[in-house]
């Protein structure tokens, strides 16, 4: 698998620098991050030879409590897979989401139109794999399914972000 390391990234607004004093890198095997993430919303019908098979563009980076990880407002081309850790996406400085092992971000800048629509912040120290450089829309012409699953979850989102909208009762009641 072509796993690596990502080194620390200053020459760009987002931040992807991990402090050591805060975690013990774990040695994962690509079957062990496949495995990992083969019951999650992304890779949902996925066998595992396939999400390893996917995973292997992915950079492995760690990210310390506190650390912001995406920056709302700024272009960005990352999208990023929580493998451990939790994370908080912020809207406006308002926490909208709580994002878990098997969660993704990312995929709206590099979809949309390059801005980051959301701030990510590491909670319980997340290590996450990183796609860098726009490299999702690649991964989705490979692996159609994950492109579904995605489309599926962002939409998903977007209900629990609009909320339902009903008409008003006096509307209901008068039908």
């Amino acid at each position: 698998m072509k796993m690596r390391t990502r080194k620390a990234r200053n020459n760009r607004s987002e931040e992807m620098m991990s402090s050591t004093s805060e975690w013990v890198p774990v040695a994962w095997r690509t079957v062990d991050l496949a495995a990992a993430l083969a019951g999650a919303p992304l890779f949902d019908g996925c066998a595992e030879r396939e999400v390893a098979s996917a995973l292997t563009e992915f950079d492995d980076v760690r990210f310390p409590s506190g650390r912001r990880i995406v920056i709302e407002g700024p272009r960005g081309s990352d999208f990023f897979v929580v493998v451990t850790g939790t994370a908080a996406v912020l809207v406006d400085g308002w926490r909208v989401a709580t994002l878990g092992p098997g969660d993704f971000f990312g995929e709206i800048a590099i979809l949309g139109d390059g801005v980051r629509s959301a701030s990510v912040r590491a909670e319980a120290p997340p290590h996450c794999l990183v796609l860098p450089n726009g490299k999702l829309e690649q991964l989705i012409l490979d692996h159609p399914q994950v492109g579904i699953n995605l489309i599926r979850a962002v939409i998903g989102r977007f209900r629990n972000v609009s909320g339902r909208r009903q008409p008003p009762a006096a509307e209901l009641a008068s039908a």
